[in-house]
């Protein structure tokens, strides 16, 4: 039995809590980040389980886990009972010669680029996880590319809505959304102000309670995803404060965007967008319903649910590892 495999055994029979060993390599402020950090926090809401957290020495100090109570200074994969990666964090147990078939490994996919064959992710679906895809969308993509190694199983992106500012009785004007295509949100931004609406347009990075509490205050949200996401935040962040919300589709967002229900979804082009956005404005009993059903789609993506399912599926990982 490898020193891996005993700890294992000795975790599930003394009953002292599973230590979950993270790894993140900070670079810069991503969305999948944020839902990293959202994993760590959902391990550490409950006393069977403890969560480590590696920071690789390069990364930046400005990164989300400065303050967590377990940063370890190695990574050590043996001393813990379970690993939890994302993205490119395969790198970090290429040292440790095939570890995944010692311990369950939890593979986090938040996107398209792992089945994308010219990528590097892609080269790591062959190796053996617990993978846990963050909308039914992607959990299809990487199924169908029949190379996975181990279960399958999707979590769709929950947001904590005790975060969310409360918005004001009267919310007026419009959001755009532009982070991910800025050159198209200016242009947007531009024609909407030939009609005189009031409109800001965010390109650039801001801290995400400052986004928020602008979100808040407007009545229409314009949000521009790249051309596939795995899932998208922002529009649906928008839907739970009770925006009317403009988003195309991106694949990732079709669970809770959907067009003439939810909200409205042209194409990604300046003409499509201006035209949704104008139409949204002018019809105001087209707003109040897609606002109405935006929020009660909204409450079924809750942080409560996607937690509830992440401790449900960690149970059965203690009972049995090729869960």
């Amino acid at each position: 039995m490898t020193e891996s495999e005993t700890l294992w055994s000795q975790a599930r029979s003394m009953k002292k809590p599973s230590k979950i060993l993270f790894h993140r390599d900070y670079r810069g402020f991503q969305g999948g980040h944020l839902k990293l950090y959202d994993y760590i926090n959902h391990v550490d809401s409950v006393d069977w389980l403890q969560s480590e957290v590696f920071v690789d020495p390069a990364s930046r100090g400005d990164h989300l886990w400065s303050n967590h109570a377990h940063l370890v200074e190695s990574f050590q994969p043996a001393a813990a009972n379970i690993l939890f990666i994302a993205g490119t964090d395969w790198r970090a147990l290429n040292p440790f010669g095939g570890i995944e078939e010692q311990m369950p490994v939890i593979n986090l996919i938040q996107g398209f680029n792992h089945t994308q064959p010219k990528h590097e992710l892609f080269s790591y679906l062959h190796r053996k996880a617990i993978r846990i895809c963050v909308s039914q969308e992607v959990a299809v993509a990487v199924k169908q590319t029949g190379l996975c190694h181990g279960p399958i199983h999707t979590i769709e992106n929950g947001i904590d809505l005790s975060l969310l500012p409360l918005p004001p009785i009267h919310q007026e004007g419009i959001l755009i959304a532009g982070l991910k295509n800025p050159e198209l949100a200016k242009s947007l931004c531009d024609r909407l102000r030939q009609h005189s609406i009031e409109v800001e347009c965010l390109t650039s990075h801001i801290p995400r309670s400052v986004y928020l509490e602008k979100l808040s205050k407007r009545r229409i949200a314009v949000t521009l995803p790249k051309k596939t996401e795995g899932f998208y935040l922002p529009a649906l962040e928008a839907m739970a404060m009770g925006l009317a919300v403009v988003c195309p589709d991106c694949v990732g967002n079709r669970s809770f965007c959907r067009d003439g229900l939810t909200c409205l979804m042209p194409d990604m082009d300046l003409q499509s967008l201006e035209a949704a956005t104008l139409r949204l404005i002018k019809d105001t009993d087209l707003s109040q319903r897609l606002r109405a059903n935006a929020l009660a789609q909204s409450r079924l993506h809750s942080i409560e649910k996607e937690r509830g399912l992440f401790l449900d599926l960690m149970r059965r990982i203690l009972e049995d590892p090729l869960t």
